[in-house]
């Protein structure tokens, strides 16, 4: 068994705890599925093959009962804090974004699923019980129309889990990983700038200086990412009602469940 040191970090999944000076333990909440636990080992592990991420995962472990996922230790702060120290610096720190995401895009694998399957998994998932059955069939053919791609997607990349270390990038929390069109994982990040709830445990402080930052850096991130592939708007929108689905049916967070659903029904309604 192992026992857990202080609080590093605090997630809608779990929470990390210091474990030794050279690794952290990711401590799952109780609700957690342990399908998705196993997941993210696997994926994390493939991650680290692929050299998407310096962070290595050393597998399971029992944290004072608990079940806990043991990494390296992340020798930074998260791109998320340098903006907040220096918000000159907001600049540099979304083309830094923009930069990583394009390097991840640029590894293809087929150690991933298909994120369309992902996507067409989810609508029969309880977060989607309101549509009707023919809503769900021109969702699904919606999804089934999206190009494919052999490009990894993180499919949770934002500022919070890309952080500065060793003198260099690392990004972190591999547990959704996928592939295919890198449109659809730009769409996410696109999202998540726009439309998520805000992180869980931030201070007052961090809601204001993010909640007013993030459009800014969410429109220089993409501004940089566009320039540097070559990517087109037309076909990162092409994923909007995608990256919906992948959202609303990965965590359902009761904020955002109606806007969620209103988008994906503008466009399944045409």
């Amino acid at each position: 068994m192992t026992a857990v040191g202080e609080l590093v970090a605090h997630g809608r999944s779990a929470d990390v705890h210091s474990l030794t000076t050279a690794t952290v333990v990711k401590v799952f909440h109780d609700d957690w599925p342990d399908e998705a636990i196993g997941r993210e080992v696997e994926d994390a592990t493939a991650a680290f093959d692929l050299g998407l991420t310096p962070i290595r995962c050393h597998g399971r472990a029992d944290a004072d009962g608990r079940r806990a996922v043991v990494f390296d230790r992340i020798e930074g702060v998260a791109l998320t804090t340098v903006a907040e120290k220096s918000p000159l610096r907001m600049g540099r720190v979304a083309r830094a974004l923009a930069q990583e995401h394009a390097r991840i895009h640029r590894v293809a694998s087929d150690r991933f699923p298909d994120v369309r399957d992902v996507a067409a998994d989810l609508v029969g998932t309880a977060p989607f019980a309101g549509l009707t059955a023919r809503e769900r069939l021109a969702l699904l053919d919606h999804l089934a129309s999206l190009p494919g791609g052999e490009s990894v997607l993180h499919l949770d990349f934002h500022p919070m889990n890309v952080f500065r270390h060793g003198g260099g990038i690392a990004t972190i929390d591999w547990q959704s990983t996928a592939c295919g069109d890198p449109a659809a994982d730009v769409a996410m990040t696109r999202l998540l700038f726009t439309e998520a709830e805000l992180f869980p445990g931030a201070t007052r402080a961090q809601l204001l200086v993010y909640g007013a930052a993030r459009g800014a850096m969410g429109r220089m991130y993409l501004k940089e990412y566009l320039d540097v592939t070559g990517m087109t708007t037309a076909r990162l929108d092409r994923w909007a009602t995608a990256a919906r689905v992948l959202r609303l049916g990965m965590l359902d967070i009761p904020s955002e469940r109606e806007r969620l659903l209103r988008g994906i029904r503008s466009v399944i309604a045409r």
